[in-house]
């Protein structure tokens, strides 16, 4: 499509200032990358919840107890709303960069995350597509059962998360994607069982406090 295109011309221009920007910054990040891969969080796959399971791909997942705010929505339907996140913009931390931009007048984030860590522990209203430029990540889902379902994906995979379906990001290795929704307009909740594995991958230790 024209959109992954534009991405990955964008994409081209910018890693060569990304990889000397992040060669700086590796020795410092040596030890909270060894602290992310330490961890062993696949306990969830034997972990179940069957209400919220009964409730994926629905609208009615937003009303679970275990669905809570998330911290930044560029649109405004989510009535749990803080601020929005600015295009262009880039936030760092200790897990790579988001790139923020605007591609054929639709938002795409290109992400670069260090292996070892995790993103996302949340669900969206409408659909998340991905596109995987190199590296390999895998991916927790929640299924009608209450159960998760965790696939793995590589360079130039093309991946779909349908609206309402909670989701985490789990990078096995050094990975760069670009993100965007369809319809546009990026909504998110965090799922709080999920988020809370994330989150502590980071030191925080509220859902509704999280990073992206």
């Amino acid at each position: 499509p024209r959109l992954v295109l534009k991405a990955i011309q964008m994409w081209d221009n910018w890693s060569t200032s990304a990889s000397s920007s992040t060669k700086g910054t590796k020795g410092d990040n040596d030890t909270a990358r060894a602290a992310a891969q330490d961890h062993d969080d696949h306990d969830i796959v034997g972990s179940c919840f069957p209400e919220d399971g009964r409730l994926v791909g629905t609208d009615a997942i937003f009303t679970s107890p275990n669905v809570v705010p998330h911290h930044a929505s560029d649109t405004a339907p989510n009535p749990h709303k803080r601020m929005g996140v600015p295009t262009p913009s880039v936030f760092y931390d200790d897990r790579g960069e988001i790139h923020n931009i605007k591609a054929n007048d639709r938002r795409v984030n290109i992400l670069y995350t260090r292996a070892g860590y995790l993103r996302s522990g949340d669900l969206h209203p409408n659909d998340q597509l991905d596109f995987v430029f190199s590296g390999r990540v895998r991916i927790w889902t929640l299924q009608s059962d209450g159960t998760t379902k965790i696939t793995t994906h590589g360079p130039h995979d093309f991946i779909r998360i349908p609206k309402a379906v909670p989701h985490v990001f789990e990078f096995v290795e050094d990975t760069v994607l670009a993100e965007w929704w369809e319809p546009q307009g990026f909504q998110a909740w965090f799922y709080k069982p999920y988020r809370d594995i994330v989150n502590a991958r980071m030191g925080v230790e509220r859902s509704s406090e999280g990073v992206p």
